[in-house]
């Protein structure tokens, strides 16, 4: 009798789709396994695992089209049509195309990528693979899966791996590949795309066929790759509003306090989709409607951060992400500590200032290292810029720059007390140093300069800000701004009465004066 070949768990006449790992392989029935591999060197003991799943009966190549995506499609993914046709665009014509979805942590990257090949996967028999750019170890794991389905011998040692990888791109770029869409998800370490021979990127296909997209937070892993930019940033309003209907349910139907708060939550998280899902799933799981979430919300900062640093499940990230909004921001804070020490405390420095409209010049004269050296503060502002952090806009001629309400909340988090106190008295020092002391320079200030000034004596203590709220006083009567001006005043003179290292000298009686003649200038 013949003796039949071994039969594995694969039934070669239907289709299969579910997680092995990281991975959610298509194409023949098959039981989840789940994997546990670190390195390298795991690459052998899951080689039978992974051909339960990729091979048929008798070990021949698994029937194509090709496909290996990790998440099942989002059933709730909304808007974004504008940004999946630019993907659509990029991604057309017979040649190699290189497409990133570049923007801030949580503005929907992964989302956009995988609705669009799901969309491919339902109007063509193109291949379509997803492997995570997070670090080697990763990417390494998702190559051994592309391997095992398009059936590359797996390496017989630890030393053959970098072989057995380039095997993998040499597959991509012949002609046994075909049409192919390759997505590297969350590349966002520059170290391993650097160029063509990174950690990850001597793997990266190249040749003459298929789409590679990548979603990253750095601008320079787009610049290095080559790709096509797409800028992933804030959704529409009524995009947000869509999306935080389909993840809480029936508040569309709510009434118009409920709605009011609902517009404002949606505009005080400025639109970023995970800060929408965040926000959803605590209302959610707490049975919180949107008014008191608010009302909780802008209570203060404290409540904004702790709520912001709720962690809630999203199925469709990667397994090991952070799941707090404010949390998803401090692996960027410490790759930019690693990568540019002076970027990261620029960035600080931004962090205590008031987010909006911060005047180039109070950076690059903050007195901080390298600062007043233009090419190195090109080079930090870039970096930072590079990661979506801050954005540049520019008025009158004048360069400005804007720090993410997310971002700034979520550097406070990040930062050690000794470290708040720290960046928030070297804020102080910048600006009171930089603001002018003499009523003829008045007219000089920048009015961009004045929130800044707000911003760092806010709040303080120190004999600093007592004296630049003195300035800050002056400046407003001389302004013609009354109301403001006995302010700035009274807090001089309350910082005065709590204070240990002032007597009421003859500066502190000024002060009593100059708030009497601001009483009497508004009569």
């Amino acid at each position: 009798m013949d003796r039949l070949p071994r039969a594995t768990r694969a039934d070669t006449s239907g289709n299969f789709s579910g997680n092995l790992g990281d991975h959610n392989v298509s194409g023949s029935n098959y039981n989840n396994n789940n994997i546990n591999t670190g390195n390298l060197s795991s690459v052998t003991n899951i080689g039978t695992i992974y051909q339960r799943c990729v091979f048929t009966a008798g070990g021949k190549e698994a029937s194509r089209p090709h496909r290996i995506i990790p998440y099942c499609r989002n059933s709730k993914f909304t808007g974004r049509k504008d940004l999946i046709e630019l993907v659509k665009r990029y991604s057309k014509g017979s040649g190699h195309s290189r497409i990133a979805l570049h923007g801030l942590g949580g503005s929907g990257k992964t989302q956009i990528a995988l609705e669009f090949v799901y969309q491919r996967t339902s109007e063509s028999d193109c291949d379509v693979f997803w492997v995570h750019g997070s670090g080697v170890p990763k990417f390494s794991e998702g190559f051994r899966a592309i391997a095992q389905r398009v059936q590359i011998p797996l390496a017989s040692s630890e030393k053959d791996q970098e072989e057995f990888l380039l095997n993998i791109k040499r597959w991509f770029e012949g002609p046994a590949s075909g049409d192919w869409i390759l997505v590297i998800d969350n590349a966002d370490n520059e170290d391993d795309f650097d160029g063509n021979s990174g950690p990850i990127s001597k793997f990266i296909p190249q040749g003459p066929r298929g789409t590679l997209i990548f979603t990253t937070r750095s601008l320079r892993v787009v610049s290095w790759q080559n790709c096509e930019r797409i800028e992933v940033g804030k959704m529409e309003e009524e995009e947000a509003k869509a999306l935080f209907s389909k993840r809480l349910g029936n508040w569309n139907t709510a009434g118009d306090e409920e709605n009011e708060a609902i517009a404002m939550i949606m505009d005080s998280v400025q639109y970023i989709p995970l800060a929408i899902i965040g926000a959803a799933a605590f209302m959610a799981e707490t049975q919180t409607p949107p008014s008191t979430y608010w009302n909780m919300f802008r209570g203060s900062d404290e409540h904004a951060r702790r709520l912001l640093s709720q962690p809630f499940c999203d199925i469709q990230r990667e397994a090991d992400m952070t799941e707090s909004i404010i949390a998803t921001y401090f692996v960027t804070f410490d790759r930019i500590t690693l990568q540019m020490p002076r970027a990261a405390d620029l960035l600080r420095l931004i962090a205590f200032l008031d987010r909006q409209n911060i005047p180039e010049e109070l950076l690059s004269q903050s007195g901080l290292a390298g600062m007043d050296d233009p090419i190195d503060f090109r080079r930090a502002i870039g970096k930072l810029l590079g990661f979506s952090l801050v954005a540049a806009i520019e008025c009158e001629g004048k360069a400005f720059y804007e720090l993410h309400r997310l971002v700034q909340l979520s550097l406070q988090v990040y930062l050690p007390t000794e470290g708040s106190n720290r960046w928030r008295a070297t804020a102080l020092g910048v600006v009171s140093r930089l603001f002018p002391r003499h009523w003829s320079t008045w007219r000089d200030v920048s009015s961009a300069f004045i929130p800044h000034a707000l911003a760092v004596t806010k709040d303080s203590t120190d004999p600093i800000a007592e004296e630049l709220c003195s300035r800050l006083g002056k400046y407003f009567r001389d302004m013609g701004f009354y109301n403001d001006a006995e302010i700035q005043f009274r807090r001089c003179i309350a910082l005065r009465e709590e204070g240990t290292e002032h007597d009421w000298d003859e500066e502190g009686q000024r002060r009593v004066i100059l708030l009497g003649a601001v009483i009497v200038d508004q009569r």
